[in-house]
């Protein structure tokens, strides 16, 4: 069971060099805000399961930059037990991610109810999965970012009306 207020976002992909960090940019722009209150007290952070590249990828870098957002800085990490727990939402972008993240920290309490694939915790319908953009091009590339900024605004919408109260955490 989730907790009833969410104050920990974790965002999470495969390596943790494009789409979660695209998701922990615009998590960062939108408490810039007219969401500024509501999110003032979350924490969001990003992991995947390896990091190949380190860094963020070039494309996320030059997008999260048109919303005031340096990342050239960013560096990703590879989630652990440590960083798992304390999570009290995580947001992964494929649903290969959630299987493999409950079979991988299966020994994790609450880790299945508190983990989501990002689409379907945004109320999106069909595909719920945001392949990896990688080496695919900008038009792949674009594709993707306009389907993470998506969900990570319908995420964040349903975090504060469940730190509100006004819907129940699942």
């Amino acid at each position: 069971m989730m907790k009833k207020s969410i104050e920990n976002v974790l965002w999470v992909c495969f390596g943790n060099t494009s789409r979660s960090p695209l998701a922990l940019g615009l998590s960062l722009w939108l408490k810039n805000t007219k969401y500024k209150e509501e999110l003032n007290s979350i924490n969001f952070d990003s992991a995947g399961f390896v990091n190949v590249f380190k860094t963020a990828q070039p494309e996320t870098i030059e997008y999260l930059k048109t919303k005031n957002i340096d990342f050239s800085n960013f560096r990703g990490k590879i989630m652990d037990k440590e960083l798992l727990e304390k999570q009290d939402l995580i947001l992964v972008m494929e649903s290969y991610h959630l299987k493999r993240l409950i079979r991988k920290f299966r020994n994790i309490k609450d880790l299945e109810s508190k983990s989501y694939v990002l689409l379907d915790f945004a109320g999106e319908n069909g595909n719920l999965d945001i392949n990896d953009p990688v080496n695919f091009g900008s038009e792949v590339y674009n594709e993707v970012i306009q389907s993470v900024e998506r969900g990570v605004i319908k995420s964040i919408e349903k975090i504060i009306r469940i730190n509100r109260g006004e819907l129940k955490a699942e």
